[in-house]
């Protein structure tokens, strides 16, 4: 991810500023709208992922998955060796 900077300007509802000026501190303000604007820039480029998706997965090509035990098996079988730290310090 490139991390220069730019300045960017565009119109806010006055309702919006007002709501961003009294939940977010000034100094916190570019930050939060940067991740923001990620966050939804994410979204909607899964969303479009998700719809460009739809329909290539077929049952005729995973045969081994047709049932609820096979769909089972095959997420205990991709679970094994996956362990996870849960400790808490």
């Amino acid at each position: 991810m490139n991390t220069k900077k730019i300045r960017v300007r565009f119109p806010f509802s006055k309702y919006l500023a007002d709501e961003l000026r009294a939940t977010v501190p000034a100094h916190e303000m570019s930050v939060f709208v940067e991740n923001v604007l990620a966050r939804e820039i994410r979204r909607r480029k899964l969303r479009e992922a998700i719809k460009n998706a739809f329909g290539a997965w077929t049952d005729e090509n995973h045969p081994e998955l047709a049932t609820f035990e096979d769909v089972n098996r095959w997420v205990e079988d991709g679970r094994k060796g996956f362990a996870r730290d849960l400790s808490i310090d």
